[in-house]
């Protein structure tokens, strides 16, 4: 693991002296942070937010025509709620937020359906801390189109929130809707993000990266062509089987994992469910070598390991694939490599590793995922 001990206790410790309230940026988000206004100070690669509330269902969707790195949360909202927070999506913030600090939140949007008779989509913007009382500043409500757009919010803290507690919350009960959110882009200092915002974006989308200047295990150094992008975690998360929140794990390789939480079986084991963009085209008989890194939490199983189904599908209905595998996984982190051959073809952009967790009741996380070419 390029010499980092596996030690939780070692990584927590050199992370809490490595980190001064400013946010310390992995280089891939430095280069973001290069190319917006003031200082960068979320993760706009990511799209695996937090979520709570009920009368709501959510999911991933991936697709060329998506601004910003082509991928989105859905947020189908079934009815509406007293409040516009009862369904909300957290977006972690790296940074203290100090009284006095301009704070300005971007993000892509639109409105796929709306009982609203003027046919927009109603999103609450509020940047709090995520811990009792709740305290925030900023809030204002964002009416979304049909056509995807660029929204802001600025606003001027009144408040000290500490980085562990700091969050964009966008608020989605305000209707009964199903709207789309894309990219979001937070940044202190400066008052607007949309003069640079076409660059930013173009910056995550999606490419193949020189092996070399990824960190992973040295025994992957050699299993072939990289065809993903490790540090892109804008996986398509899924399914109402379950939960997933985006984790910072300093002990791994890249430091980041999601935690997908299955509180019971599902019906299917693709009731909760994420897919890892594949980039160039596939062609019938490739193969390939997938690299899992992952550890369970906790598994109701008979061994009490967790269990992953795996597959290379389609992104889109009716996600037709090959390969399906199932593994096991202990409660250590742990790399599976995963051989596949392609038993069909798929276009630049349309194909995906997908992974199922919903096949017991089970707390998995999943670190970085490697995908190689092999032939």
């Amino acid at each position: 693991m390029n010499s980092r001990r596996i030690t939780l206790v070692a990584g927590a410790a050199l992370l809490a002296l490595a980190c001064p309230a400013a946010a310390q940026l992995p280089p891939e988000l430095a280069a973001f942070d290069e190319q917006v206004p003031g200082d960068l100070i979320n993760d706009p690669t990511r799209i695996d937010w937090a979520s709570f509330g009920e009368n709501y269902e959510t999911s991933g969707r991936q697709a060329a025509d998506i601004p910003g790195g082509g991928a989105a949360r859905v947020f189908d909202i079934t009815a509406k709620g007293a409040f516009a927070y009862t369904v909300a999506a957290n977006v972690p913030l790296l940074a203290d937020i100090t009284s006095g600090d301009q704070v300005t939140v971007g993000f892509y949007a639109r409105v796929v359906s709306t009982e609203r008779p003027d046919g927009k989509g109603v999103i609450g913007v509020r940047i709090q801390e995520n811990a009792a009382p709740y305290g925030g500043f900023g809030d204002t409500t964002v009416m979304v189109g049909s056509v995807w757009e660029w929204h802001e919010v600025t606003a001027r803290a009144d408040k000290r929130i500490r980085k562990a507690d700091a969050i964009v919350a966008l608020q989605l009960a305000g209707a009964r809707q199903q709207v789309e959110i894309g990219q979001v882009i937070v940044v202190k200092g400066s008052p607007t993000i949309v003069a640079k915002t076409a660059v930013a974006a173009a910056a995550t989308q999606p490419d193949l990266k020189d092996p070399a200047t990824i960190e992973m295990p040295d025994a992957l150094r050699s299993a072939g062509q990289l065809i993903n992008d490790p540090t892109n975690r804008a996986w398509a998360h899924g399914g109402s089987g379950g939960s997933w929140q985006g984790i910072d794990i300093p002990e791994i390789w890249l430091q980041k994992a999601t935690r997908f939480i299955a509180p019971q079986a599902g019906a299917n084991r693709w009731d909760l469910t994420t897919a890892i963009p594949i980039i160039p085209a596939i062609n019938e008989g490739d193969t390939f070598t997938v690299a899992v890194v992952a550890r369970t939490i906790s598994a109701k199983t008979d061994d009490g390991k967790g269990v992953i189904y795996a597959r290379i599908q389609s992104a889109t209905p009716p996600y037709e694939g090959f390969g399906d595998k199932v593994f096991k996984i202990g409660d250590r982190w742990q790399m599976v490599n995963l051989p596949f051959t392609a038993a069909r073809g798929f276009g630049a952009g349309d194909a995906t590793v997908t992974l199922h967790f919903a096949g017991a009741a089970q707390t998995i996380e999943v670190g970085p995922v490697y995908v190689f070419k092999t032939n």
